[in-house]
């Protein structure tokens, strides 16, 4: 892992610590707010929901100074903000009917699934629980916060903007492995 911001090793897993640790909790809510508010954008690229989650999380995660093992909770916690905003809550984050709704999410036209997410980013800035500020990507992405013009939808020659979100490439399914043993 890369070196954080601050130059301090990043905070390590450590078992029932995102419930206790108001700072651990607090970063693991900024990193999940910061994924959400990427995902629009990494979406562009023609991209369905899954496919640009997948693998964000290690860079939010670095951007949050968090450890690598935290990447599951804070898919997860997207996960769950993602089916909230389609309009279907889940109790549970392990229930059957979580899967079948990503897979009606991912079913969906791509710019539907935009729409999914931009909500799911906006709702989740605006849940009981503030405690700092949205990512700077939210600042400049969100039609919600007022900070900027809405984004300019795709036409012929259209470029657009991303220079307000993390870059991530998602990650393959089956990476290439080294030959060898």
């Amino acid at each position: 892992m890369d070196t954080p911001p601050t130059g301090r090793p990043p905070i390590p897993f450590q078992p029932v610590a995102w419930a206790t640790d108001h700072e651990l909790t607090g970063r693991l809510r900024r990193a999940t707010q910061t994924l959400l508010d990427s995902l629009p954008t990494v979406m562009e690229d023609g991209l369905g929901f899954t496919g640009a989650l997948h693998g964000g999380t290690q860079h939010v995660c670095d951007a949050a100074e968090l450890d690598y093992t935290w990447a599951p909770m804070i898919e997860a916690e997207a996960v769950r903000a993602v089916a909230d905003a389609f309009g279907d809550p889940s109790r549970a984050l392990f229930t059957p009917g979580l899967s079948r709704i990503v897979q009606r999410i991912d079913a969906l036209p791509l710019a539907e699934q935009q729409g999914i997410a931009q909500r799911a980013a906006d709702r989740y800035v605006r849940a009981p629980v503030r405690l700092l500020p949205r990512s700077t990507a939210a600042r400049a992405v969100s039609p919600a916060r007022g900070a900027s013009p809405p984004r300019q939808r795709g036409g012929p020659g259209a470029v657009p903007d991303r220079s307000n979100v993390l870059p991530f490439t998602p990650r393959t399914t089956n990476p290439p492995r080294p030959s060898g043993r």
